[in-house]
């Protein structure tokens, strides 16, 4: 009887896609009023997903009190975001502008693996709630909206999203994987935009999903077309609740410096993709913090084969722990996100959503995309999963005999239906190593569906 009832979970998940992508065609903003430079807009955004697993948790079984054991999981997640926008082009003086969105996000059936959506949690509050202003031409010789200063409740990235993109966590709040909550609950940020360098002076505070963390920041970037993006930003953290498993941020400084484009176009080699980033942590006034964080990437397309296929590498690093110094090494993700496609920055749709999550690790990925129409995207992505350091084991806090944990494949499909609606599936197996096992309670080998749509219109 369970396996019948994982199975209508499937079916009416995939009848529940196929009814909202055959959605008759939206626009990108369903009302509009424009009178004299005032422009009043409505939006609206959702999300529907269906998500199943099989020999959960590498067969240990759900770890949700309801479903304790059981070898299949199957949950949905979804979400519905309305938006109201609001600018004034004053003329000489630039732009005023504001936006209030509020979301709505849900979980049903037995929940993520792990139980970061447990009870089928569901909750409606402000996503955006925000005020700026944009210089447009008001300062002779320079570039229009050279200025750009908003504040209150507001998504903010910088780069792909290494280090910031996502302030907020979303499983309690429901809709785990889908994440329809990004916004930092409270910002000031000053972007400046010269051109070719560009910089943003920021304040962000997250909610309480991360300890309400605090603070402070700069970035400088170098942009270049042809060439790509240098950057660097800086930043201290001010604030963190105590007894919360992030409260060594606090009083924590980091430095990174990144870089990402096709560097030798001019050379004829604009086939050629690189990205990079390192990040140094440091300080703190709980815990004297000494971490790093990089990753590394190249990719090549080639633009001569049918479907114009890319292939890629990209290796990533995370200090951890080592349980036998006074510092702290252990690498804090911070608010990473997903901005630049499959791996980028979860990697594994098993290992880097349920298990590792960007600390205390090392990760080899192989990446091949291609794109058979213009409309659809497919690909396969290979993970090797190892432990920076034996002595930091993620979910036990004590040493483990090995540094292997997981190798995981991950194939998927893109389709854009049209510009407005967009439909994906991927099909993942995550194979355990001996450090899983350890970890985790059991060797068998893990597979993950999982098939979304999301609007916007």
């Amino acid at each position: 009887m369970k396996m019948v009832g994982k199975i209508r979970y499937l079916v009416l998940g995939i009848l529940a896609v196929a009814v909202c992508v055959t959605a008759s065609p939206a626009k990108a903003e369903f009302v509009g009023y424009d009178y004299k430079g005032l422009h009043a807009g409505m939006g609206l955004s959702a999300g529907l997903g269906t998500f199943n697993t099989h020999k959960t948790n590498f067969g240990a079984g759900s770890f949700a009190a309801d479903d304790l054991g059981d070898d299949g999981v199957g949950w949905w997640e979804m979400y519905i975001m309305p938006n109201i926008n609001v600018s004034y082009d004053t003329g000489r003086f630039g732009t005023l502008y504001s936006e209030f969105a509020y979301v709505g996000a849900q979980t049903r059936g037995g929940g993520d693996p792990i139980v970061f959506s447990n009870d089928s949690p569901g909750h409606w509050e402000a996503e955006r709630l925000y005020v700026g202003w944009k210089s447009g031409t008001l300062i002779a010789g320079l570039p229009e909206n050279v200025i750009d200063v908003s504040f209150g409740e507001q998504e903010f990235a910088i780069g792909d999203g290494f280090l910031i993109a996502d302030g907020e966590f979303d499983g309690a709040k429901g809709a785990y994987w889908l994440a329809p909550h990004k916004s930092f609950r409270e910002t000031a940020i000053l972007k400046v935009n010269t051109q070719p360098v560009r910089g943003d002076l920021f304040y962000l505070k997250s909610d309480d999903d991360y300890a309400d963390t605090a603070l402070w920041g700069v970035n400088l970037e170098y942009i270049k077309e042809g060439f790509g993006t240098i950057g660097t930003s800086w930043m201290t953290v001010t604030g963190a609740d105590d007894n919360n498993y992030y409260e060594n941020r606090k009083g924590m400084d980091i430095w990174s410096i990144r870089g990402q484009g096709t560097p030798f176009a001019a050379m004829d080699l604009e086939e050629l993709f690189l990205a990079f980033e390192y990040a140094d942590q440091s300080g703190g006034d709980r815990a004297d913090v000494d971490a790093y964080g990089f990753y590394g990437e190249a990719g090549w397309t080639f633009s001569n084969l049918p479907w114009t296929p890319t292939l890629s590498y990209r290796y990533a690093q995370f200090s951890g722990d080592d349980l036998s110094t006074d510092d702290y090494e252990g690498f804090d993700p911070m608010f990473y996100g997903f901005l630049r496609g499959w791996g980028t920055h979860f990697m594994g749709e098993i290992t880097g959503e349920y298990y590792l999550f960007n600390t205390n690790q090392k990760t080899h990925m192989v990446h091949l995309n291609a794109l058979p129409t213009e409309k659809l995207s497919v690909g396969a992505i290979y993970y090797n999963f190892k432990l920076a350091d034996k002595d930091d084991a993620v979910w036990t806090g004590t040493k483990v005999d090995s540094k292997d944990f997981a190798d995981e494949i991950n194939v998927y499909a893109d389709y854009a239906l049209n510009d407005n609606v967009w439909l994906s599936a991927v099909v993942a197996a995550a194979f355990p190593n001996d450090a899983a096992e350890e970890m985790i309670g059991d060797d068998k080998d893990m597979l993950l569906f999982e098939a979304y749509v999301t609007f916007t219109f």
